[in-house]
């Protein structure tokens, strides 16, 4: 039989089961959008342990948290983003998306929202200095191909020669070759290190997230091999 000493314990343990749930269910609004709160929540420790190494390594570099941006990007989110996923892929601190953008409350985070990118820090350049909003992030593989038979098994007589899936010729420094179900035919995207080209073609080897470079030149495009791990941003208002 309990006596008041065990009651009055269960109360408080009771208390507590309430308290920590209650608080579990709040830090899911740390990251996700409003649509997907329930997914990979973390913690608030987890939060603060992530906004403290950004400080840290800020301090470490002599980098300020802001800096001033060179052109006016945006990113707009899509559903299933977190906030520390939007930084990462623009490596930049959590900090700073969260100051830049007045972010006060992370679960306030909503799909189709605009969150302004301090491009200068992002090391990002779109041409123009025009105001340019991103809509998709991906990590490419770049290679090149060319209009002739090493690339496309078409001779210079076939009536298709330098043709692409879209219909329009293919131009080196414009044209690229990528998987429409990742990023669509006639989209615009920022190639980290390479600039701005055109959704354009298709090939059979190019699945995911691989893009296929267009080069007049077959040696040039041989040269070119290889390349893992580049940033590539999709703009808003193509395809």
């Amino acid at each position: 039989m309990l006596n008041s000493r065990s009651i009055s314990r269960l109360t408080i343990c009771l208390i507590l089961i309430v308290t920590l749930g209650a608080a579990a269910e709040r830090s899911a609004y740390a990251y996700h959008t409003s649509a997907d709160l329930a997914e990979t929540a973390m913690s608030s420790q987890e939060w603060d342990a992530i906004l403290q190494r950004d400080t840290e390594a800020e301090a470490q570099t002599g980098s300020p948290v802001l800096k001033t941006q060179s052109s006016p990007v945006s990113y707009k989110v899509r559903s299933g983003d977190t906030l520390y996923r939007i930084s990462r892929s623009f490596g930049i601190p959590l900090q700073t998306l969260l100051a830049v953008n007045g972010i006060d409350d992370p679960g306030s985070l909503q799909a189709g929202q605009q969150l302004q990118i301090p491009s200068e820090q992002a090391g990002l350049e779109l041409p123009g200095g025009q105001a340019s909003i991103i809509r998709q992030v991906l990590t490419s593989t770049l290679t090149a191909y060319t209009a002739g038979v090493e690339s496309t098994g078409k001779k210079p007589s076939h009536p298709d020669y330098g043709i692409t899936y879209s219909g329009s010729k293919a131009e080196e420094g414009r044209t690229v070759a990528v998987d429409p179900s990742v990023i669509p035919m006639g989209s615009t995207v920022f190639i980290d290190g390479i600039g701005v080209r055109k959704a354009e073609d298709i090939g059979s080897a190019i699945r995911g997230t691989r893009i296929d470079l267009f080069m007049d030149d077959v040696q040039q495009a041989r040269d070119f091999g290889v390349k893992k791990n580049v940033k590539v941003y999709v703009l808003e208002g193509t395809a």
